[in-house]
């Protein structure tokens, strides 16, 4: 069982980084319940595996001795969620709190309120948070309190470093996805890669750029010479999450398959062989040829469309130079 009931996606668990402990010894680290609501009885009648009685998510720690239990709470709507906590610090207190998880940043937050944004995130269905084991964020509970603030952007960064410097590469892109997340969550106050369409497409213009880390998560993720249409759509709401391109950036440029239909007949023109479609998996190839099209009548929808393409196209190539050099 992995973070919040969780399965994970077969991590390898026979090397993790110094400072780290395998994932079978971790769940002696904190222990987790699962958020379905299920629990299991323990004779000394700790919260070691088992959820309390009413809450969503129960955590006990044998090494500190923290606790966490938690529930939304009473004053919790779909536009601010709010977390009910209640738990044991690492000096034994104990403490009640109300966290409004649009307000949690992963740059300067307690481990009580990220795993709170955890809970919220994995009730709502988040991909990330399910492809993810969390170990990063449960290691914490024995060692860092529950309710002390730290930098979780840099501390997710150094454990994905920790694990490429032993040749994790794969693990460590599913803990940066998982930051992102977070990140991400925090930048649009509660939107989610999924449902982003509440996001204004009047706001101001992307202008974000991808920094070496972030062709190298991209990489390690994604082929773009062999990619499906779900995973596709994942490498454009990444894009996205690093304000490379908007949520209405996506309509033109086959987000879940979907063509943009302008209504208006046209013609166009291309010196590269066609691609209609990426149904062998090659999404460079398609990208590339939409990327070349000349358009008659050119109006500022199909300019538009064509840009995108080109953006995305030098994105991948990128990408493919890399793995080459690997």
């Amino acid at each position: 069982m992995s973070v919040l009931g969780l399965q994970g996606t077969g991590f390898p668990t026979a090397r993790y980084p110094v400072g780290t402990t395998s994932r079978n010894n971790m769940r002696n680290v904190f222990g987790q319940s699962e958020i379905s609501g299920k629990s299991s009885s323990t004779p000394s009648g700790n919260y070691h595996g088992t959820l309390k009685m009413g809450y969503l998510h129960s955590e006990f720690s044998p090494v500190s001795g923290q606790e966490l239990h938690m529930k939304y709470d009473e004053s919790s709507t779909d536009d601010d969620p709010v977390m009910y906590v209640e738990g044991k610090d690492i000096q034994g207190k104990t403490f009640t709190q109300k966290i409004h998880l649009n307000d949690v940043n992963a740059e300067n937050a307690t481990p009580a309120e990220m795993t709170a944004l955890r809970v919220h995130l994995a009730q709502q269905g988040d991909k990330s948070v399910k492809a993810s084991s969390g170990i990063p964020l449960m290691a914490l509970g024995s060692h860092q309190d529950v309710n002390t603030a730290m930098d979780f952007k840099q501390y997710y960064e150094n454990w994905a470093s920790n694990l490429e410097n032993v040749g994790l590469k794969q693990n460590a892109g599913i803990y940066m996805s998982e930051l992102e997340r977070y990140l991400f969550y925090h930048r649009t106050k509660g939107v989610t890669f999924s449902d982003t369409s509440s996001i204004s497409s009047t706001a101001t213009e992307p202008n974000g750029k991808l920094e070496d880390k972030d062709y190298e998560y991209l990489s390690s993720n994604w082929n773009p010479q062999n990619i499906s249409q779900e995973k596709y759509d994942e490498f454009l709401d990444f894009l996205q999450s690093k304000g490379v391109i908007s949520e209405e950036d996506k309509k033109y440029v086959c987000y879940g398959g979907e063509r943009l239909d302008r209504g208006e007949p046209e013609s166009w023109y291309s010196p590269l062989e066609p691609v209609h479609d990426f149904a062998d998996g090659n999404v460079l190839a398609f990208v590339r040829y939409q990327s070349s099209l000349i358009y008659d009548p050119k109006t500022t929808e199909t300019k538009r469309e064509v840009d995108l393409y080109k953006k995305i196209t030098s994105i991948m190539e990128e990408m493919v130079k890399r793995t080459g050099d690997n």
